[in-house]
């Protein structure tokens, strides 16, 4: 288990898609990073989200790097996201 350590959310770009349901995801994700206090956490609540919205992926995508995770609209190139650990 890792330590806790300090989340830093950046937005990189505006959502374009503006149905309700999209949006309220959205909401849901920005919630969910500023609740968590570790990397651990961060993925715990991640896949989380997913089961509690089967139809995340059909709007968003996420992953993980070495010292990061990342948001984008599925089939987009340019994130949405990027959480900094």
């Amino acid at each position: 288990m890792k330590e806790n350590i300090f989340l830093k959310a950046v937005i990189e770009k505006p959502l374009l898609n503006n149905e309700p349901e999209v949006l309220h995801l959205f909401v849901q994700i920005i919630n969910e990073i500023t609740s968590c206090m570790s990397e651990d956490e961060l993925r715990g609540c991640m896949s989380s989200l997913i089961v509690r919205h089967p139809y995340f992926k059909l709007f968003f995508d996420y992953g993980f790097g070495h010292n990061h995770m990342w948001v984008k609209a599925s089939g987009s190139l340019e994130r949405l996201i990027l959480v900094e650990f």
